[in-house]
């Protein structure tokens, strides 16, 4: 609490000349100054704090071992010290017979780990190594799986509305999805999958339908760890498998298969392999919308490389070079060249 008194100069009674002084009041004691105030409240919280026993030191208990307990550990000691007995008691088949002996010396040890290895690395070179001729099956493709749908391949290239050359009208793989299930579909898939969303993987350089194979080739981009490439005057195109395709890959021995395949009819190279290109524009930094460029047929490809390098023939070649379409024949040069 703050009061102010008033203090006259040589006891005139002269209000010119009296002073004002401001006093300190705590705890019904008037100070003179702020500072003795402060004192005195630390003074008032010091003792309260000793009356309360806050500031006396913790008391440390010792404690101390009493004789009994002593003598309680010394006999639990003496009990370990002491061998276990084995026990003596056997059934009457077992006391005529050899008793077992389970110390094994270090030879017929050495003969065993042997032998263990010998078998562990055999099973190692079975897992690492299998048959070149047993391919594993593929998962069971879902109902609206693009891998469930067969395709009329020779009408989605060369029909009347063929899709031979042409770029599609939006960029992406499930546009070019969607095209090939509306235009080349077989009757009854159509049916089936009428209104449902396909599913496919938009993230794999090969997408497998039932009794087709679309291959996506990036051209032009500096991001690809693989250069894809147009060869012999653009007769034939390389392209490269996934980080995960190996030869023994269900989609590898699928595409050997189809490219290697021949018109039953007319004895020449047919294939339900087809073959979409996109490629890297760099003034806009995007990719164009894919372009169908045909069939395509096995020519070769690296064993046990990795990625797995294929060399592919294309089939409609001479239709993608002399197209009646000037701008088909044009987008071809302009993406092979």
């Amino acid at each position: 609490m703050t009061t102010r008194v008033r203090r006259s100069q040589d006891n005139e009674v002269n209000s010119d000349d009296d002073e004002e002084v401001t006093t300190f009041k705590f705890n019904g004691q008037i100070y003179m100054s702020y500072q003795e105030m402060v004192n005195a409240k630390r003074k008032r919280n010091q003792d309260v704090l000793e009356a309360s026993g806050l500031l006396k030191p913790p008391q440390i208990i010792l404690y101390t071992t009493n004789a009994t307990s002593s003598k309680r550990n010394k006999n639990k000691q003496a009990q370990l010290k002491v061998a276990p007995q084995q026990p003596s008691r056997r059934s009457s088949r077992l006391s005529q017979s050899e008793k077992p002996n389970y110390k094994e010396d270090s030879a017929s040890f050495d003969v065993v780990v042997k032998k263990r290895l010998k078998t562990t690395k055999a099973t190692e070179s079975r897992i690492v190594s299998p048959s070149p001729t047993a391919a594993p099956p593929a998962a069971p493709p879902a109902a609206n799986s693009v891998r469930s749908i067969n395709l009329n391949t020779k009408t989605l290239v060369l029909g009347e509305k063929g899709l031979i050359g042409q770029m599609m009208d939006h960029t992406g793989k499930e546009f070019v999805i969607n095209e090939s299930f509306s235009l080349a579909a077989y009757p009854e898939d159509q049916t089936r999958l009428a209104g449902s969303r396909l599913s496919f993987n938009k993230y794999c350089g090969v997408q497998e339908f039932k009794n087709a194979v679309f291959l996506w080739i990036n051209l032009g981009s500096k991001d690809n760890p693989v250069v894809n490439d147009f060869l012999d005057d653009a007769k034939r195109v390389t392209w490269f498998g996934g980080s995960r395709m190996h030869d023994e890959s269900p989609v590898i021995h699928k595409l050997l298969q189809y490219g290697q395949q021949d018109d039953k009819v007319s004895n020449s190279p047919h294939s339900d392999i087809i073959l979409w290109c996109r490629r890297y524009q760099t003034d806009t930094k995007q990719f164009t919308p894919y372009v169908c460029f045909g069939r395509l047929t096995y020519h070769s490809h690296v064993p046990q490389s990795h990625p797995l390098k294929f060399i592919w023939n294309l089939v409609d070649y001479d239709e993608l070079k002399n197209h009646a379409d000037a701008a088909v024949r044009e987008r071809f040069a302009a993406f092979t060249t």
